[in-house]
């Protein structure tokens, strides 16, 4: 068994080393296995399938201690490095995303997002000194672990609306640049998908930058290959496919109300073959 140090050395080193990280994002143990089964090095949760799968709607909802069981379900049943959508931190204060960050490492897990999101409206995004604080906690938290524990600082400028685009990309640069001297290992900005920006991204931050390479109805039109050669170090893909396993449901749904057939059926996999899949990682 591979231990918690030694999936959070080969995770931190993936992002110093050549090449770009690839990173699907479970919803669940099911989930997870499907992508260790497809042999993804790494996998990281997103914060949206959790809650959609738990019934509630995006957007902190899920509690810290529910998010942290979900994320501790989906570590044990993958062999492979597992990186935490912990969204705001769950909790609005510098020593709230510490214990975030702790007890997500005490899940098994070697890595983080944290984003400076509020979920209000009359201020979308913290306070640039509050939310620097915030970052520096949570990397303080992860030195003080035993294993090596990413930290990928999230700003969401684009995804708030804070401004004009070239408001959003200044804002983003600005934070971006900031969470990095506060200790985070890695940038994260979600919402621009085109060559140009993201190329802009990639000049202007000064660390290894994290796009989105889908989100819930929309979807990059660049490769991973081409994102790579931007420059871009880590793609993820958010609850893109969280919400592309449930929008596969409502249209089997539908058919089986309206039409009353079952075309859907034929493509899916086997019994056999997804205990097959479930067996071969826990036995």
């Amino acid at each position: 068994m591979i231990s918690q140090t030694q999936k959070g050395e080969k995770f931190a080193g993936s992002h110093v080393d050549p090449g770009i990280v690839i990173l699907p994002n479970a919803w669940d143990a099911g989930s997870a296995i499907m992508m260790a089964e497809a042999g993804f090095p790494a996998i990281a949760t997103t914060s949206a399938g959790v809650a959609f799968a738990l019934g509630l709607p995006d957007g902190q909802r899920v509690s810290r201690d529910r998010m942290l069981e979900c994320v501790a379900q989906i570590v044990a049943a993958v062999p492979v490095p597992v990186t935490a959508d912990l969204e705001a931190g769950y909790g609005f204060r510098p020593e709230d995303v510490a214990a975030t960050v702790r007890g997500a490492l005490e899940t098994g897990a070697v890595g983080c997002n944290i984003e400076d999101a509020t979920g209000r409206a009359d201020q979308p995004l913290f306070d640039l000194e509050l939310a620097c604080d915030r970052i520096r906690a949570a990397a303080e938290a992860a030195r003080g672990a035993d294993s090596p524990f990413v930290l990928n600082a999230r700003t969401d400028p684009y995804l708030v609306r804070h401004g004009s685009d070239s408001a959003n990309f200044a804002e983003a640069v600005k934070r971006a640049n900031a969470y990095r001297e506060a200790g985070a290992d890695c940038l994260f900005v979600p919402g621009p998908m085109d060559a140009d920006t993201i190329a802009r991204l990639v000049r202007e931050i000064n660390g290894p930058l994290n796009v989105l390479g889908a989100r819930g109805g929309s979807a990059s039109t660049l490769s991973v290959a081409e994102l790579g050669r931007l420059g871009v170090k880590r793609v993820s893909i958010g609850g893109s496919m969280a919400v592309a396993a449930l929008a596969f449901v409502q249209r089997a749904l539908f058919e089986l109300r309206e039409r009353g057939t079952f075309s859907y059926a034929p493509p899916a996999l086997s019994n056999a073959t997804t205990n097959a899949i479930m067996a071969r990682h826990r036995g």
